[in-house]
C-alpha cells in the first residue's frame, strides 16, 4: 500500500490550508474544475474525415487504477459493509420557496461512513454544514460561505481516503466524496444563477400563437416549391394537429423538441441550414421553444435531483430529464450552462469499453505459408516456376484523442524459383522479396473509414544456372553461355524493379480487397445488431468520446432516450493487465426495458416474455415453453420494471396492477427476483438465486403459492442469461485469456479479461478468489 499523502489531517482542522484546494492531484479523481475541455485536433489522415465536433461531456468519475495486489481477500473474510438506508425521499411537488432542499441520499452515505471511527469527525463536519445550508434561500450570502466550506470538506475527503488503505472504509469514503462532488459542481453555478438571474414564471401558453409563424413557414416553403419535401421533416401536419386537437402539454413539449432537434441537426447540408436559419423561420423557432420549455425553477431542479438520487426510478428520471431540457431552452446563458452541467452529470456515459492491443493481436488471423505456380512476363520474357509466400499481420494503435485509429501492417517474404527462356537460352533464377504494406482504419462517431493501402518491397535475385541449345557443342556452347549470363546479369537491376512493383501492387490489392470487405461487414453488423435495434426501441445510442492510446482503444457511450437519464455514479476500473474491460451501468438496461412501454397496459404473459426475449442475447431453449398459457397481466402505471445492480447480484422488481389466470385475479403486487453470476472459464452467465419473492397486501397464502408457481416458470433456474456470448467464450483464439474480473455493485457491472500468463505467478487458489465478490470489491474499489 502506498504511503499516505503528507499534509493536513482531519484530526486537527486548524492545520488545513486557508484556501481550499480546487484542483487536487489527478490520481485522486477529485476535481471541481468546471472549465470546458479544450478540443485537440487530430493529425490529418488522407481520405479519413475527422469526427463531428462533440459537445464537451463530463468525464467519468473513476477510482484510480491499481497494480495487482500480492494477496487476495477471501470473500468470506471481507468485512460486512453497512447497508445504505435512505430516508423518505423528498416530495415531488413544487417547493413553496426557493431554498436549499434536504439531501436524503447524501446523508445516507454520510451515516454509513460515520460508522468508521477514522471518518466520524469528517462526517460530523459535513453533516453540520448540510444542516446549516438546508432551508436557506438559494441566493443568500450565508450559502456562499457554506458552499466554500463544503469545497474544503470535499477536498479533505481525498486526504482522508489516502490514509485509510485498502478497505471498505476507503470505498465508503470515496463514494461519499464523489456524491458531494457531484452536487457541488451543480450547486455552485446554481447559487450564482440564483443571485444574478431572475427566474420569472412563464406566462400561460397559448398554442394558437403558433398559427401565424407556422403559416408563414408554409408559405415560404410553398413559394420555393419545397413544402412537400419539408413537410414531413418538420412535422408541420403534426404541429397543426397539436393546435387543433389540443395535445396534452407533455406530448406538445415532446413534439416541439423533436422539431427543434431536426432544425439544429448536424446532418443538414449548408443550403438546408441556411434556409432553416433564415429570418422567416425565426418566429416559428421561438414558438417551438415556448412549446418545448416547461416552467422550471432552480429549486424544482434541485428537488428533482435529490429525488432521483434517492429513488433512481423511471418516473423521477423523466421529471429530471424534462426539467433539464426546459432549462437548456432558457433565454439566459447562465441557466443554459447550468442545465448543461446537470445534463453532463446525470446523462453521463453508461457504457465503457477498453480493448488492449494484446487482444486485438490475438484476434488477427494467422497467415499460413502459401505456395503457388508462377506464370508471368518480366521484361518481355515469360517466366515459369513456383513461389512461396510467408505473411505476418500486425496491428499498431496510433494515439488519437478523438477517435479509434488503427494501422494494419502486413510483413511478408516471397521466395521464388523460376525459369525464363529467350531464344536458345533458358535462365534459372532464385529471388527473395521482402515487402511491407500498411492500411489505416479509423472509427469515429460518423462511422468506419479506411485509407488506401501503401506498400514497399525490396527484392534480391540471383542466377542458379543456365541452359542453352548449344551446351553440347564444344567452344560454341561456352561462348553462348558466357554471353547469356552477362546479358542476364545486366538486366537484374531492371528486373528487380519490375518484380518489386509487382509485389507492391499485389500486396496493396490484397490488403485493400480483404480489409475493405471486412470493414463493410463490421459496419453492417454494428448497425444491424446494435444501433438499429436501440433506435427502434426509441433510444438514442450516442458516442460520448472515443480515444486511442499506444496500448488501448477506449470508448464511452450513452444508451438513453431524450427523456431518460444515464450514469451519474463513479464507475469501477479494471486491472492494469486487462486485455478487454467493460463497465455497464444499470441505466442502460433500465432505459431499454422502459422503452417496452409496459406501464398501465394489458398483455398476455407470453407476449411480454416474447418481447423481452427478443432483446436478450440468444440462449439455448425457448423461454415460451416454460410460460403458462392463458395468463394476462396489467402492469403498474409507474415503474413497471426496475433493475438494480448491487451487492454482487442483479435484482429485478416487477410491479403488476392485475394478473388474471383463468378465473383467479390478483391485484397490486410486486415480484422480486435476483440473479447471480456463474463462471466457468471464459463462460459467464447469470442464474437465478433463491426463491421468487412477492409483496402485496392483497395477496393471501393461496395467492402467494399460485403466483410463485407462475413466476418460477417465467424466471426458471434451468435457464441462464449469458454475460459473455458462448460464441465468444468458445473462440479458440481466446484460449490464452481468462476472466479476471466480474463484479456487480453500486449500479455497475464490471468485466475484465486478461492474459493467462499475467496470473502465472499467483497461487492457483488465489486466482480463483479473484472472481469472489469480496475480493473483487477490495481490488477495484481501492
Amino acid at each position: 500500500m502506498p504511503a499516505a499523502a503528507s499534509g493536513p489531517t482531519l484530526a486537527d482542522p486548524s492545520t488545513r490550508p486557508q484556501e481550499a484546494e480546487l484542483a487536487p492531484r489527478v490520481e485522486k479523481q477529485f476535481t471541481l474544475d468546471l472549465s470546458t475541455p479544450v478540443a485537440v485536433e487530430p493529425p490529418p489522415v488522407a481520405s479519413v474525415p475527422a469526427p463531428a465536433t462533440a459537445i464537451a461531456e463530463t468525464p467519468d468519475p473513476v477510482l484510480p487504477t491499481l497494480p495487482r495486489a500480492s494477496t487476495m481477500v477471501r470473500p468470506e473474510e471481507a468485512p460486512q459493509r453497512a447497508p445504505l438506508t435512505i430516508a423518505q425521499p423528498l416530495a415531488a411537488t413544487q417547493p413553496q420557496a426557493e431554498v436549499w432542499p434536504a439531501t436524503p441520499q447524501l446523508r445516507a452515505l454520510i451515516a454509513r461512513v460515520a460508522a468508521h471511527p477514522e471518518c466520524a469527525s469528517w462526517a460530523m463536519r459535513l453533516e453540520e454544514k448540510l444542516n446549516a445550508l438546508e432551508g436557506l434561500p438559494l441566493a443568500s450570502p450565508e450559502a456562499s460561505v457554506l458552499l466554500q466550506d463544503l469545497v474544503t470538506i470535499h477536498n479533505d475527503a481525498s486526504t482522508l481516503a489516502d490514509q485509510l488503505g485498502y478497505s471498505w472504509k476507503r470505498t465508503d469514503m470515496l463514494q461519499v466524496g464523489f456524491a458531494l462532488q457531484r452536487r457541488l459542481t451543480v450547486w455552485r453555478p446554481l447559487h450564482a444563477c440564483a443571485k444574478s438571474v431572475e427566474m420569472t414564471p412563464r406566462s400561460p401558453l397559448n398554442p394558437e400563437r403558433m398559427a401565424t409563424p407556422l403559416a408563414r413557414v408554409e408559405d415560404e416553403l410553398r413559394t420555393g416549391g419545397q413544402l412537400l419535401s419539408w413537410n414531413d421533416f418538420l412535422l408541420l401536419d403534426h404541429l397543426r394537429d397539436a393546435m387543433s386537437l389540443g395535445y396534452p402539454e407533455l406530448e406538445r413539449r415532446k413534439l416541439a423538441r423533436k422539431v427543434l432537434h431536426r432544425i439544429d441537426s448536424s446532418d443538414l447540408d449548408p443550403a438546408q441550414q441556411e434556409l432553416l436559419q433564415s429570418e422567416s423561420f425565426e418566429p416559428f423557432r421561438q414558438q417551438l421553444i415556448q412549446w418545448a420549455a416547461d416552467d422550471v425553477s432552480l429549486a424544482t431542479a434541485l428537488v428533482q435531483i435529490e429525488r432521483f438520487e434517492s429513488t433512481l426510478t423511471a418516473t423521477d428520471a423523466v421529471h429530471l430529464a424534462d426539467s433539464c431540457l426546459s432549462l437548456q431552452l432558457h433565454e439566459n446563458p447562465e441557466v443554459v450552462e447550468l442545465a448543461d452541467l446537470i445534463d453532463g452529470h446525470y446523462r453521463n456515459a453508461n457504457c465503457r469499453v477498453a480493448v488492449n492491443a494484446v487482444l486485438l493481436d490475438a484476434l488477427l488471423p494467422q497467415m499460413e505459408p502459401a505456395e503457388q505456380d508462377v506464370d508471368d512476363h518480366i521484361l518481355g520474357n515469360r517466366v515459369f516456376g513456383r513461389s512461396r509466400r510467408e505473411t505476418e499481420l500486425k496491428l499498431r494503435l496510433s494515439p488519437d484523442p478523438n477517435q479509434w485509429r488503427l494501422l494494419l501492417e502486413v510483413v511478408g517474404v516471397v521466395d521464388s524459383n523460376t525459369s525464363s527462356s529467350s531464344g536458345p537460352v533458358t535462365v534459372f533464377n532464385h529471388g527473395r522479396s521482402h515487402y511491407y504494406a500498411t492500411k489505416q482504419l479509423v472509427v469515429n462517431r460518423n462511422g468506419f473509414w479506411v485509407s488506401p493501402a501503401t506498400a514497399a518491397a525490396q527484392t534480391s535475385t540471383g542466377i542458379n544456372g543456365l541452359r542453352t541449345d548449344y551446351d553440347s557443342v564444344p567452344l560454341l556452347g561456352s561462348i553462348v553461355r558466357s554471353v547469356a549470363r552477362s546479358q542476364s546479369e545486366a538486366k537484374q537491376v531492371e528486373a528487380r524493379r519490375v518484380v518489386e512493383r509487382k509485389v507492391e501492387s499485389n500486396a496493396m490489392e490484397q490488403l485493400d480487397a480483404g480489409l475493405n470487405e471486412k470493414v463493410d461487414i463490421w459496419q453492417d453488423k454494428l448497425v444491424t445488431l446494435a444501433v438499429n435495434p436501440l433506435r427502434e426501441m426509441g433510444l438514442a445510442p450516442a458516442v460520448v468520446d472515443m480515444s486511442t492510446t499506444e496500448d488501448q482503444l477506449v470508448g464511452r457511450f450513452r444508451i438513453a432516450g431524450d427523456m431518460q437519464l444515464a450514469a451519474h455514479t463513479p464507475r469501477p476500473v479494471a486491472f492494469e493487465d486487462a486485455a478487454l474491460s467493460l463497465q455497464l451501468h444499470e441505466s442502460s438496461l433500465n432505459n431499454s426495458v422502459r422503452q417496452l412501454q409496459l406501464a398501465g397496459r394489458r398483455y398476455s404473459l407470453d407476449d411480454v416474455v416474447r418481447r423481452i426475449e427478443s432483446r436478450l442475447p440468444h440462449t439455448d431453449g425457448d423461454l415460451l415453453d416454460q410460460v403458462p398459457e392463458g395468463v394476462e397481466v396489467v402492469f403498474a402505471d409507474e415503474n413497471p420494471i426496475e433493475i438494480r445492480i448491487q451487492d454482487g447480484k442483479v435484482e429485478m422488481a416487477i410491479a403488476i396492477a392485475e394478473l388474471a389466470n383463468g378465473s383467479r385475479v390478483y391485484r397490486n403486487f410486486r415480484v422480486f427476483v435476483a440473479y447471480v453470476p456463474q463462471i466457468n472459464g471464459l463462460r459467464a452467465e447469470l442464474v437465478r438465486e433463491g426463491t421468487i419473492k412477492l409483496d402485496g397486501s392483497e395477496l393471501g397464502f393461496g395467492g402467494q403459492i399460485a403466483l410463485r408457481g407462475v413466476f418460477a416458470k417465467v424466471f426458471s433456474k434451468k435457464r441462464s442469461l449469458p454475460i459473455i456470448p458462448p460464441q465468444v467464450a468458445d473462440d479458440k483464439r481466446l484460449e490464452q485469456f481468462e476472466l479476471t474480473q466480474l463484479a456487480f455493485y453500486d449500479g455497475w457491472v464490471a468485466l475484465s479479461i486478461s492474459p493467462k500468463q499475467a496470473l502465472a505467478a499467483e497461487e492457483v487458489e488465489e486466482r480463483k478468489l479473484r472472481i469472489g465478490h469480496g475480493a473483487i470489491l477490495q481490488k477495484i474499489m481501492h
